[in-house]
C-alpha cells in the first residue's frame, strides 16, 4: 500500500486559521508587524495559528520576496585550497564565521571550478548576497563583479582600482620589518622565499624586502629570491638554494606554513635553526609558539582582518556607504627562537 505523505501547511492555511489575509501573515512572520500596523492581538493569533499547524516558511520564496538570501560566499583562488585547511585558512574561516554568526549570515564555500565569465554568473545567480574574495592580481572575476554591481570585498589581497573594496595588511611594511630584523642581527646573505608571482601579498612582501636591502646599501641578489609556493615544495627547493657556493644565512619566508616546513628540511641537511640559519615567517599564528624552535614571524591579525572584511561586506550589501572601503592593517614582528645573530663562520657548502 502506497504511503500518503501529509500535506505541508501553507500560508493560506495559516491565514484561514487566524482569520486574516495572507499579507498579514507574511508581515507578522517576517517581523514587519509594526511597519504594517498590525495589532498585537492579530499578531498573536497569526503566531498561534502557525504554531498549531506546524507551518514553516518556504525559504526560497522568502528569499525571492526579500531579494536577500542571508548567505555570504567565501571565494579562494581555487576551490581545492579549502582541502588543505592550513593554519592560515583555519584562522581566516574562524574570523569570517565569528562575524557571520554576529551578523546573521550563513556561509557558502565556493569550491566548484568554473571559468572566467561563467564564474561571475554562478556568484550572481541570487543564491548569495555577496562574496569575500581572496584572489590574485589581475583576476578576471573582479572586473566582472564590479560591472554587475555585485557586493564583494577582497581580503588578504588588494587591487589598484579605486572602486575595489578590500581589507589587507601592510605587506610592504611587513617585508621591511622582517628583513630589518635579520639585517640587525648581522645577516647579509638574506634569502626571500616567495609565493606565487601573482599573489599581491607575496609581491608586496618581496618589494619590502628589496627596499630594506637597498636602504641599507646592500645590492639585492636575484638568486636569493626563491619560489616555494607550498609546504610540500620546501624540501626540494630549499635543498637547491642551500647547496649554492655562497648560501644564505637567513631566510625570510612569505608564510608561516612554508616557513615551518623549512625547519625540518634544513635539519635534514644537517643545518641547525637558528645556530646556522635564521628563519622569519609571516602571519605569526598560534602554531608558531609550538614549533621547535618557536618561529619568529611578522604578526598579521588574520582573525581581525577576516572579521572586518565580513562586516564591510555586510555594510555594502545593505546599501551602506562606509567611510573607508580600502583598509590596511599595520603589522609588527613577534621575535621567537628561530632567529639569532649571524654565525661567525660562513656555512660550508653542502655536499
Amino acid at each position: 500500500m502506497r504511503r500518503t505523505e501529509a500535506k505541508r501547511p501553507t500560508i493560506e492555511d495559516v491565514a484561514r486559521r487566524a482569520g486574516v489575509g495572507k499579507a498579514t501573515v507574511s508581515s507578522v512572520l517576517n517581523g514587519r508587524t509594526r511597519a504594517a500596523r498590525i495589532s498585537a492581538e492579530t499578531a498573536r493569533r497569526v503566531v498561534e495559528a502557525a504554531s498549531e499547524l506546524g507551518y514553516r516558511p518556504n525559504q526560497l520564496a522568502r528569499m525571492l520576496v526579500r531579494r536577500k538570501a542571508d548567505i555570504l560566499a567565501v571565494v579562494f583562488q581555487r576551490g581545492y585550497f579549502f582541502l588543505s585547511w592550513s593554519s592560515f585558512t583555519a584562522e581566516v574561516m574562524r574570523g569570517v564565521s565569528s562575524a557571520a554568526v554576529e551578523l546573521g549570515y550563513d556561509l557558502m564555500l565556493h569550491t566548484r571550478e568554473v571559468e572566467d565569465r561563467s564564474e561571475a554568473d554562478v556568484l550572481t545567480d541570487g543564491r548569495i548576497d555577496g562574496a569575500l574574495l581572496l584572489r590574485d592580481a589581475g583576476d578576471p572575476l573582479i572586473p566582472e563583479l564590479l560591472e554587475r554591481g555585485f557586493p564583494f570585498v577582497r581580503f588578504f589581497s588588494k587591487g589598484d582600482r579605486p572602486d575595489e573594496p578590500f581589507v589587507d595588511a601592510d605587506n610592504f611594511g611587513g617585508g621591511r620589518i622582517a628583513t630589518a630584523h635579520l639585517l640587525d642581527l648581522g645577516h647579509r646573505r638574506v634569502a626571500f622565499i616567495r609565493g606565487s608571482d601573482r599573489s599581491t601579498a607575496s609581491n608586496d612582501r618581496l618589494a619590502g624586502y628589496l627596499c630594506e636591502l637597498e636602504q641599507r646599501g646592500l645590492e639585492p641578489d636575484p638568486s636569493l629570491v626563491c619560489p616555494i609556493l607550498s609546504p610540500n615544495d620546501a624540501p626540494e627547493r630549499l635543498n637547491d638554494l642551500m647547496r649554492r657556493p655562497d648560501p644564505p644565512t637567513a631566510l625570510f619566508v612569505w608564510s608561516d606554513d612554508v616557513a615551518l616546513a623549512c625547519i625540518p628540511a634544513l635539519m635534514d641537511m644537517g643545518l641547525r635553526v637558528p645556530a646556522d640559519v635564521s628563519i622569519v615567517g609571516f602571519d605569526s599564528l598560534e602554531v608558531c609558539n609550538r614549533s621547535v624552535p618557536p618561529l619568529t614571524s611578522v604578526r598579521q591579525p588574520v582573525f581581525d582582518m577576516a572579521r572586518e572584511a565580513t562586516r564591510l561586506l555586510s555594510l555594502l550589501i545593505d546599501g551602506g556607504d562606509p567611510a573607508e572601503r580600502r583598509i590596511l592593517f599595520p603589522l609588527q614582528l613577534d621575535v621567537r627562537g628561530s632567529t639569532a645573530p649571524c654565525p661567525k663562520r660562513t656555512i660550508q657548502t653542502l655536499r
